[in-house]
């Protein structure tokens, strides 16, 4: 390939020259912005958050094996939870992340990595029991998410029952 041909792609691949205006791309996000989120982008939002709750109770069980090494380096040995103990802890430690990232950001890691914000009916940030009560509803009925197939106005059980909504923001 010639120098001139690097400057230049060639006519076969046209969109490598497309500019979109700022204007067309601020229009785009006018038109969702407020608008509540469908069943694809907020169960992606929660694949990222399963995945951040993963991450944080390996970082937990890791601090739990070297705070045991460092008292006992003779005897130690890893830990061994029961798959019972680590689900508990686990649906806990959802839970708490929920309430907390929804009471102090308005979203989650999922929900802002996806452009998401959890609000109640006037669109304002939810309080913190409200926010107490839907991360519980989130972790012990996450089947919930599926109402928003059903509903007009994309609303999952939680949604529904705690007068809340998930729009992009």
């Amino acid at each position: 390939m010639t120098s001139a041909e690097e400057r230049h792609p060639p006519a076969d691949y046209p969109w490598h020259e497309t500019v979109l205006p700022m204007s067309v791309v601020a229009g785009a996000r006018a038109t969702i912005q407020g608008r509540r989120a469908g069943l694809v982008t907020r169960s992606l939002a929660n694949v990222a958050d399963v995945v951040v709750v993963v991450l944080l109770l390996v970082g937990g069980y890791t601090a739990v094996a070297a705070t045991r090494f460092l008292l006992r380096p003779a005897a130690f040995t890893f830990p061994a939870p029961a798959a019972a103990t680590l689900l508990i802890i686990g649906l806990c430690l959802q839970a708490v992340y929920f309430a907390v990232t929804w009471g102090v950001v308005g979203g989650t890691y999922g929900d802002r990595l996806l452009g998401l914000r959890v609000t109640d009916d006037g669109g304002a940030r939810l309080g913190w029991g409200r926010c107490a009560v839907r991360a519980l509803l989130c972790t012990v009925f996450p089947i919930g998410l599926l109402w928003v197939l059903v509903s007009r106005e994309n609303r999952s059980v939680q949604d529904v029952v705690l007068r809340t909504s998930v729009v992009y923001d």
